[in-house]
């Protein structure tokens, strides 16, 4: 899959500051790599497949906790649009410095919030897909990462 890429890909070093941020260690690191790459004109996708997972893993990780909490429907659906929105992953993911590993467009000096988003999202997509489709490590990493139901 590296082939595919266009921009420098973070080292394996930057991956393993990464994977210690993220308190999880990548069996195919290349989801990773794949994960922290930006959509641009010549790379249309980016990460944004890897996002689409993340996405519903969040979803679904969110009413796993709220039901175990015995939370309402509403307040599941609540608590989903804020842990899940695009503010608060940006937050968690500037919090972290999760914009120093991102790679993007040479033209962009920044990292906007819609572009942390989705890269927060297609971090948990990819672990997703590295431990097998299990949800636990999945709900590990929303930990570390701050998107988890509050205790």
């Amino acid at each position: 899959m590296v082939g595919r890429y266009l921009l420098p890909l973070p080292s394996d070093d930057e991956i393993e500051v990464l994977e210690k941020k993220i308190q999880y260690r990548f069996v195919d690191r290349e989801l990773l790599r794949e994960a922290l790459q930006a959509s641009t004109d010549r790379n249309q996708d980016g990460n944004k497949t890897l996002a689409f997972f993340g996405d519903l893993v969040l979803d679904l990780v969110l009413a796993i906790s709220g039901r175990k909490e015995n939370k309402p429907r509403g307040k599941i659906k609540e608590m989903s649009e804020q842990k899940a929105g695009n503010v608060h992953l940006s937050k968690q993911g500037f919090d972290l410095g999760i914009d120093k590993f991102i790679v993007k467009n040479p033209s962009q000096t920044v990292v906007g919030i819609n572009v942390m988003a989705t890269t927060m999202e297609a971090i948990v997509g990819a672990v997703y897909l590295d431990c097998n489709k299990q949800i636990a490590p999945c709900a590990d990493v929303m930990v570390a990462l701050g998107l988890s139901w509050p205790e």
